[in-house]
């Protein structure tokens, strides 16, 4: 996992404390935080996202691109690891979140979002078995979670710099529960047409069962994502220049 940090730092822009958000960001105060502004204003900036945004050294979230990732084996399905090459997530500018609150004495803040299709497109590597079925093969591939429910908190901690106080992530924990998968993975058995048509057939009949077999791979992953990204945005501007 420390390498996927390392290789996302390399997709960041530098820059310095003191940044403000940009004028299209919505501001919530912190008494008004678990209200209807919260939510809304979560979605209006990850909207504002699907480009660069230099003042806070982020990259576009449309794609989203991860250099490199490794997911490991499940515990029942898949007894393979899962190694993904110029992975890009999307589908993040369609998001809406039913829940945002943020407790500032407990340093928290609670997401429940939706995101309708949440695409992954990479190149893929794996070699071992799914529903006991031997598998090999490297390739191009997509993934698409369908009404994807995205849980997502954060615990925060709290520093001073400059006279003003920022927060730092101590610890997130993201849970999702598509009510969907769908994939393709292309030159599976290295273009054996025939055995990838037989094992896309099992994993399509049973494609709940392999999610879950290693959803908690993803999840720890893509929290580490979501937390680097607005961990960039927290080291650079205030809380209260966050929350108004």
């Amino acid at each position: 996992m420390n390498q996927l940090i390392a290789t996302l730092c390399a997709c960041f822009i530098a820059t310095t404390f003191g940044a403000k958000l940009p004028s299209g960001f919505k501001k919530c105060s912190v008494n008004l935080s678990s209200d209807k502004c919260l939510p809304k204003a979560i979605e209006n900036a990850i909207r504002q996202m699907d480009r660069p945004i230099k003042k806070l050294g982020l990259v576009t979230l449309e794609p989203l691109v991860i250099p490199s990732l490794i997911i490991d084996s499940g515990s029942q399905y898949v007894a393979t690891k899962q190694i993904f090459k110029n992975m890009k997530l999307s589908g993040f500018n369609e998001t809406s979140c039913s829940k945002a609150e943020f407790k500032y004495n407990e340093k928290t803040l609670n997401l429940e979002c939706v995101v309708p299709n949440f695409r992954a497109d990479y190149n893929y590597e794996i070699h071992g078995q799914i529903m006991l079925v031997s598998v090999y093969g490297n390739g191009t591939g997509w993934s698409i979670l369908r009404e994807n429910q995205v849980r997502l908190t954060f615990k925060f901690g709290e520093y001073e710099k400059n006279g003003k106080k920022y927060f730092n992530i101590l610890h997130q924990q993201l849970h999702m529960q598509p009510r969907d998968v769908d994939f393709d993975l292309q030159n599976l058995f290295d273009g054996d047409e025939e055995a990838a048509r037989r094992l896309n057939k099992i994993m399509k009949e049973n494609v709940l069962e392999i999610y879950y077999d290693i959803k908690d791979g993803y999840e720890e992953a893509f929290g580490k994502i979501f937390a680097y990204i607005f961990e960039k945005i927290l080291e650079k501007v205030p809380v209260f220049d966050i929350f108004g």
